[in-house]
């Protein structure tokens, strides 16, 4: 009796080994806690656990696999602080390879279904929502968004390396964003090195396209790095006229959102941050 005592307690030391105890956010944290902790609010959260579950469920339940809450937990916290990995898994009660495989799941889960919530207004009644929002908000007419690229530090990839290295000496990719007067994104192309200036990666993009195609839509306001053209504004050279002076002050203030955009974006999820190290 003895024996087989001793070989029971054994298998669940073996067994606690193996499977850490997992802990659960929703139940740990209260509601600050859970915002401090994953920069989105616990419904939000839930939200987009719906939205990629079918994408991230494992097909058995073999060496107690995660679960689509689980997976979603780990990445979101990993976007949320930058963190080690080997760090967030010893928080959370998983390993470092369970967490790496999680945050690559629902980053290509999300990834499938980001063009589905990031649009650029195309017909009418979209085009007016934001141009209005852009009147009321900063008295500029007839603007459908602000464009500016942003660079985000990555590690030095194995091929191609030197591509990556950024105006500011450092491995990254240039992201170009257009957002509305509410900051919210309205296009993001993240395929770039850190070397491909701004004025390139709009000229290779869709909405640049469809712009020159439909040039009586309204426009965007960019800054210098950008090419002058009756679909996007950009700042006058050498003002001399008081007009001038006062298109370039209204053109700064409204071209600000798009700063103020990335500024933020780069604050909730501070992996995009250098430390971070995509």
């Amino acid at each position: 009796m003895a024996l087989i005592q001793a070989i029971i307690g054994e298998n669940k030391i073996r067994k606690n080994r193996i499977f850490r105890d997992r802990l659960n956010p929703l139940d740990a944290y209260d509601d600050h806690e859970f915002l401090l902790r994953y920069r989105m609010t616990r419904q939000c959260l839930m939200d987009i656990i719906d939205i990629v579950r079918a994408d991230v469920m494992h097909e058995t339940k073999r060496s107690n696999a995660l679960t689509p809450e689980e997976q979603t937990f780990a990445a979101i916290r990993y976007y949320a602080t930058g963190s080690f990995q080997q760090v967030i898994g010893d928080i959370m009660g998983f390993s470092q390879p369970s967490v790496s495989r999680s945050v690559k799941r629902v980053s290509t889960a999300l990834s499938n279904i980001a063009g589905q919530i990031i649009k650029f207004p195309m017909d009418n009644r979209q085009m007016q929502y934001v141009k209005e929002g852009f009147m009321n908000e900063f008295k500029f007419p007839n603007v459908l968004g602000c464009v500016d690229g942003s660079l985000i530090p990555t590690k030095a990839p194995s091929s191609r390396e030197d591509v990556y290295i950024c105006r500011k000496g450092y491995h990254a990719l240039n992201v170009q964003g257009i957002c509305d007067s509410r900051k919210k994104f309205t296009n993001l192309i993240v395929k770039y090195p850190g070397s491909a200036h701004d004025a390139f990666i709009w000229s290779q993009s869709g909405v640049q396209t469809f712009l020159s195609q439909n040039q009586q839509s309204g426009y965007l306001l960019g800054d210098q790095a950008y090419p002058l053209k009756p679909f996007l504004l950009t700042p006058v050279r050498d003002p001399r006229t008081p007009a001038e002076e006062l298109f370039n002050k209204q053109h700064q203030r409204t071209r600000k959102v798009i700063e103020d955009t990335f500024g933020r974006w780069k604050c909730r999820w501070l992996m995009l941050h250098k430390f971070g190290m995509l």
